[in-house]
């Protein structure tokens, strides 16, 4: 008997919320159950047998596991370390002393932003997190404010502007020229930052205080905090210089976009390599991988630690394995969300969403944005993946763009606004949202108030600015 995969994500979404907040569950069992669930209320195909479930399940916690598990044990070892030597504080200190601790958040919110663009949004995370906590541990407020900031300065770009692959694929379905969904995407994210400041304020204010628990963390002493903040002279003595402290960030930042930018050049045919420079693209690419790239910076922190702590073999080892230890359980929950949300997709709930909305027409201009928000963001919710709801979107409305929909703005509007859907709504059926929990400290229950209402409130925000910017500037003379 086929269910209707409407019912089926019900039963999902009960099955994860009642497990982890009723029964208080372990985020990992309670993910696994759900998927197992959602899997096994999907139909088979007739050459399939009963336990083929469990192996779509292990395949789907494979791919994410394999996809974020290196980024997530480097980001962690990352963090450890520049917390440990002082790399961290330093950094904060230097924010602190060029902006204020007024402009601190719109300093983090654009940084997020920035490093967004050419590295995937996990490896920003992963990178500015720890800057996030030693600014807590020093001020001892506004945790929620700096980490808010930093990860919805890095969800814009990441969901709005190429080359992350969401967007490239929706400009390759909807034939749009990359350059110019690259134009409208910057200038709507760029006219959104200010609201998604805002909204890190407001839920600053809204929870305050979250309870945070860092498991890989050890709080400093008063005594420590206060070598920290009395001088730039008694910091220098405690702490990494300038450059070190930010190698961290900065080189594998700087790997990434190199080879983004080769690539985009090599695949554009404006580059060509000389066969004697092979050898030359294969280590760009080879140091441009994220994964590689994090290796690097994980290798950096390591040696900055070692140096500056002046520690021996054996309790750099100990600190690198208690920072492994708590990457552990982030992967493992992490990569359950990513099989629970592949359990969701494998049940055809997008597809059933699709069938839902496939017979609009008579459809044009600002009900085109309004209803490309709804869809996509109901089929993220559903499924947790934003770049398959993209997807499942731009499929949608690449057959009404076909069936002679003339659009009285450019329609980058529209691919940038079905990327705006893609970031309602970040729950627990998105690995993001249990990166954002593990690697930021924050309970199940304060993520839902914070920062999947905060996505919600960034959607939303970024839609208005795209529906005001497509009557003002409608942008018609930008190749189509």
């Amino acid at each position: 008997m086929l269910i209707d995969p409407l019912l089926i994500l019900l039963f999902g979404i009960l099955t994860v919320a009642g497990l982890i907040f009723f029964l208080r569950v372990n985020a990992f069992l309670s993910l696994l159950a759900a998927a197992m669930l959602v899997s096994f209320m999907t139909p088979l195909a007739p050459e399939q047998f009963w336990d083929d479930h469990i192996k779509v399940i292990c395949q789907a916690f494979g791919k994410t596991a394999g996809d974020i598990g290196i980024l997530i044990a480097m980001g962690a070892i990352i963090g450890k370390c520049m917390l440990d030597s002082g790399s961290a504080d330093r950094i904060v200190m230097v924010l602190r002393q060029f902006f204020g601790e007024k402009l601190i958040p719109a300093a983090l919110l654009s940084s997020g932003f920035i490093l967004s663009i050419p590295i995937f949004y996990d490896t920003t995370f992963y990178l500015l997190v720890p800057i996030a906590r030693s600014l807590y541990r020093i001020m001892k407020k506004n945790y929620t404010l700096y980490l808010l900031s930093i990860g919805l300065g890095a969800t814009l770009t990441h969901t709005l502007t190429p080359p992350a692959p969401a967007p490239v694929i929706a400009a390759a379905t909807l034939n749009i020229p990359l350059g110019s969904l690259l134009i409208v995407s910057l200038l709507v994210a760029i006219l959104t930052a200010p609201f998604a400041l805002g909204i890190a304020f407001l839920m600053n204010r809204f929870l305050p205080n979250p309870k945070i628990h860092f498991e890989d963390e050890s709080e400093k002493t008063e005594h420590e905090q206060e070598k920290i903040l009395v001088s730039a002279e008694t910091t220098t003595n405690s702490t990494p210089s300038l450059f070190w402290s930010f190698a961290p960030i900065v080189v594998p930042v700087f790997l990434i976009s190199l080879q983004a930018v080769l690539d985009m050049l090599d695949k554009s045919e404006r580059l060509t390599w000389n066969p004697d420079w092979v050898i030359v693209k294969n280590v760009c690419w080879l140091l441009g991988n994220p994964q590689f790239a994090l290796i690097i910076a994980a290798m950096i922190s390591m040696v900055v630690l070692f140096r500056v702590r002046k520690l021996s073999l054996q309790g750099l080892s100990n600190r690198i394995e208690t920072a492994l230890f708590s990457a552990g359980m982030i992967i493992l929950i992490t990569s359950a969300g990513g099989a629970f949300g592949a359990m969701l997709r494998a049940a055809r709930i997008g597809e059933r969403i699709k069938e839902c909305f496939q017979s609009e027409t008579g459809l044009t201009g600002i009900s085109v944005l309004l209803l490309a928000f709804l869809i996509t963001a109901i089929i993220k919710t559903a499924q947790g993946s934003s770049t398959a709801a993209m997807i499942t979107s731009v499929g949608i409305f690449a057959g009404i763009l076909q069936d002679s929909l003339v659009l009285p703005f450019h329609p980058a509007y529209l691919a940038v606004t079905i990327g705006l859907g893609s970031c309602v709504t970040g729950w627990m059926n998105d690995s993001g949202f249990w990166i954002f929990c593990r690697m930021g400290g924050i309970g199940e229950t304060d993520a839902l108030k914070t920062w999947t209402i905060g996505l919600i409130l960034l959607g939303c925000s970024g839609l208005m600015v795209v529906l005001v910017l497509s009557q003002l500037l409608p942008l018609t003379g930008l190749p189509k």
